[in-house]
């Protein structure tokens, strides 16, 4: 079946309809931050650990648990789900106090990743399993059983009798059609005149991928708080999207070249900014306004198989400043799109990927819901940054209404300014 092309209308990134991924409110708040400077989970060569209890009680009158799963995890707050990045360890213990004695036979734990597209069965990809204990008659008493799985970097998938490797997908929910869960499962097998009991939470996997690192000029302009250098002087830290012409569709009644650069490389890690620089040829006469000009990131959901589609929406939208060296015929831009720390990173899985690209879209009237992007680039969403690497927003020093914000919305109306084109 062909793909379909699904278009939603823009959303202010951070309320996004029918999206939970671990950065959402529809999730649980959990931030990431991806500067030096703040630390909501513990860095990749830190050895802290948070502890997360879940836990089965007796019943019947007793609220005391017999059944404990105690997990360590990256996040230090307790009542969210335990996170774990790249090839972290996931570790723990299973706990019994039993006040009675139990026939139990057996105590498992299970990890489990699998995916779930709308109105099929769950795949399972990923199982690990380890038998903690295997009693001899019934228990009393406490008991601990520790446990220790490794996360793997890739999986191998069955995909019409061909075994195809993939990095391993981050936790993603699209309400209705896509959800990719992990979770921890402990079973305890009890006799045979007895029901087993489980015990199951799910768990964040996050995989540990990292920004290329920008040009020299960029990296310098970062670190001494300056200025950016603008295409013309810095050519391996931008890349240069093909011109386009237009009559109409940018200024009214006026043909326009627009020609779009994008900060180089193509690679940018949540919460950071997107350097943008736009020129405008123009040819007659006119009025153009900065809000004309409608540039976003796009987020595009594929899902792969009996009723594969493509979900397009739009999670950030640019703010515009006048250049230095601006007329009325050849307008200079710098532009900018903060990414949103509640997205999830770029990734491409069994039967379905997450993508984003930098679209230009025409103006248009406000009952005007579908039109075509005039050009468009695809970039890479990562979790963090290079090392050493902080990038800074050059708006918030650029726009004069920006200047006292703490930090970047994800979203803001771009400078106002106007010209009269004669």
């Amino acid at each position: 079946m062909d793909s379909q092309l699904l278009r939603l209308p823009y959303h202010s990134a951070g309320r996004i309809p029918d999206l939970e991924t671990p950065f959402s409110p529809f999730y649980s708040g959990v931030y990431i931050s991806t500067s030096s400077s703040q630390a909501s989970l513990a860095s990749p060569t830190s050895s802290a650990r948070f502890q997360h209890h879940y836990t089965l009680i007796s019943g019947k009158g007793d609220d005391r648990p017999w059944l404990t799963l105690v997990i360590a995890s990256r996040l230090p707050r307790p009542k969210y789900l335990p996170t774990f990045i790249g090839s972290d360890e996931v570790s723990g213990s299973v706990e019994l106090e039993l006040t009675k004695p139990k026939n139990i036979r057996e105590v498992k734990v299970t990890l489990k990743g699998e995916t779930t597209q709308h109105a099929q069965e769950p795949h399972v990809f990923l199982e690990m399993s380890q038998i903690l204990a295997q009693p001899a008659g019934k228990l009393l008493g406490k008991h601990s059983h520790p446990f220790r799985f490794v996360l793997p970097n890739e999986v191998t998938v069955d995909e019409s009798n061909w075994a195809m490797v993939y990095p391993l997908p981050p936790r993603f929910h699209e309400k209705g059609i896509l959800y990719i869960d992990y979770k921890i499962i402990v079973t305890v097998r009890r006799g045979k005149f007895s029901m087993d009991n489980s015990l199951t939470t799910n768990i964040v996997y996050l995989p540990e991928t990292i920004a290329e690192r920008p040009s020299l000029l960029r990296e310098q302009s970062y670190m001494e708080e300056a200025p950016l250098a603008p295409p013309t002087l810095d050519s391996r830290g931008w890349k240069l999207l093909p011109p386009v012409e237009t009559v109409g569709t940018l200024v009214p009644d006026t043909t326009v070249t627009a020609q779009l650069a994008i900060a180089s490389p193509l690679s940018f890690a949540l919460g950071t900014p997107i350097p943008l620089f736009l020129e405008l040829h123009i040819s007659g006469a006119g009025f153009f306004g900065s809000r004309m000009i409608d540039v976003r990131l796009d987020r595009t959901l594929i899902t792969r198989g009996f009723a594969g589609a493509a979900r397009k929406l739009d999670v950030g939208r640019a703010v515009f400043w006048e250049a230095p060296g601006s007329s009325p015929q050849n307008i200079k831009l710098w532009g900018e799109i903060i990414i949103g720390r509640h997205l999830i990173p770029t990734f491409d899985f069994s039967k379905c990927s997450v993508r984003y690209s930098i679209v230009l879209y025409p103006s248009c009237s406000p009952e005007q819901t579908e039109y075509e992007p005039l050009v468009s680039e695809e970039v890479i969403l990562t979790l963090r940054n290079a090392p050493g690497i902080v990038p800074r927003s050059q708006a918030l020093s650029s726009i004069p209404r920006l200047e006292n914000q703490r930090s970047m919305p994800p979203r803001f109306p771009s400078a106002d300014f106007a010209l009269v084109l004669s």
